[in-house]
């Protein structure tokens, strides 16, 4: 597995373009690094600052892996070079052999939080709905948590040390409808409970909507 930063130039059309629509992002990444047969994780990304960047803090897309992606097609259409690189590249899985029970990381996870409604017709398989409220959108995550591996840090007051830093709606057609998508992005800090699960959760995602950008939970050393 390999983890890449990629910085994102808004100021180009054509960076404008891939973010406004995931399916070209998707599509794009997908020709970089194709996706690998079952056993070696999945190809996930995530957007993050996009809804305030700054020319200090340009949006960045992050990518995960099985194989070391070729981003120079996307880096001539939407990257921006930062000390002349534009995106970087590393082996993933030294971090991931490290993960042990008890060790704490700061996290950030792109998430759709939905809830599936069943209808009283047996042949429904239900309908998902999108979380609106933040303490719906953070329940989502602690609800899960624990099969993937890791526990939300509680502050010193008890209360879960993560919270919601931005959302954004996605809207676009696929297959002559209409899709939204309704995302959530939550930023925090986690203890491993379980290494080997979490190992999954960080190759293959967690929640709905990964080939659009959500899933992607990374982590960096706790504050």
């Amino acid at each position: 597995m390999h983890l890449t930063r990629f910085n994102v130039d808004l100021r180009r059309r054509s960076a404008q373009s891939y973010v406004l629509s995931p399916q070209r992002l998707h599509a794009a990444i997908c020709r970089a690094a194709p996706p690998q047969p079952r056993g070696g994780g999945r190809v996930l990304w995530r957007l993050d600052g996009v809804s305030g960047p700054t020319v200090d803090r340009p949006p960045v897309l992050w990518i995960a892996s099985p194989e070391s992606p070729s981003l120079d097609e996307l880096a001539a259409e939407a990257g921006l070079a930062i000390d002349g690189v534009v995106y970087t590249t590393k082996p993933y899985l030294p971090l991931l052999d490290r993960l042990a029970a008890g060790q704490r990381f700061g996290f950030r996870l792109a998430a759709n939080a939905v809830r599936s409604r069943k209808s009283d017709e047996e042949t429904d398989r239900g309908k998902r709905f999108g979380h609106v409220t933040a303490a719906q959108q953070l329940g989502w995550l602690l609800d899960r948590s624990d099969r993937h591996g890791f526990a939300v840090t509680p502050t010193a007051s008890g209360e879960p040390d993560a919270a919601i830093v931005g959302r954004r709606i996605l809207r676009f057609n696929r297959d002559g409808r209409r899709v939204t998508i309704a995302v959530a992005e939550l930023a925090g800090r986690l203890d491993v409970t379980d290494a080997a699960a979490l190992r999954r959760t960080l190759t293959y995602g967690i929640g709905h909507a990964r080939a659009y950008g959500c899933g992607l939970l990374t982590l960096a050393p706790a504050r």
